[in-house]
């Protein structure tokens, strides 16, 4: 018996590291191929939130989001009822998210599409703890499956070469 496949709920972290630091489109066109391929089969999730930060800035990535030949965009989740009243209960249990700023506005819905439509949380992040939160140290205490965007690739079994 075949495992199903495995579904992503990205944040922007994870695109940019993707893009802009560790895998350029230019060096790594077949990575982004198969990307594309997530987002088309339905695999690919990014909330509604996160995507507004990933197309709010002058980039690549907002290049990358806003390409309308490839149809990006269908891999938008946009925030209903249910996302929204769960990314509420994610940010009430860790308080110390909306001390940080607004560069973590989107995390709460990151994770909340996870639980949602069981994903695992691919983002850039790593550590944080109680008095500094980050997406990471939140998906454990919540028992959600968080990794890198390498780890997609591995769990994917691409081989590029």
């Amino acid at each position: 018996m075949t495992k199903p496949a495995d579904h992503y709920s990205f944040d922007t972290s994870a695109l940019i590291d993707g893009i802009e630091r560790f895998y350029p489109i230019a060096n790594f066109p077949a990575l982004w191929e198969k990307i594309d391929e997530l987002i088309a089969d339905g695999r690919l999730h990014v909330s509604e939130e996160a995507w507004n930060e990933a197309i709010c800035v002058d980039s690549v990535l907002k290049d990358w989001c806003t390409d309308d030949t490839a149809g990006r965009s269908r891999c938008v989740v946009r925030t209903d009822a249910a996302i929204g009243a769960l990314a509420g209960a994610i940010a009430a249990q860790f308080p110390h998210w909306a001390k940080q700023g607004t560069k973590n506005n989107a995390d709460p819905f990151v994770i909340a599409v996870a639980e949602v439509k069981s994903c695992t949380v691919i983002s850039g992040e790593k550590n944080g703890g109680p008095g500094q939160p980050k997406i990471p140290y939140v998906c454990g205490v919540r028992q959600v499956d968080h990794r890198r965007i390498v780890d997609v690739v591995v769990r994917e079994g691409w081989v590029f070469g």
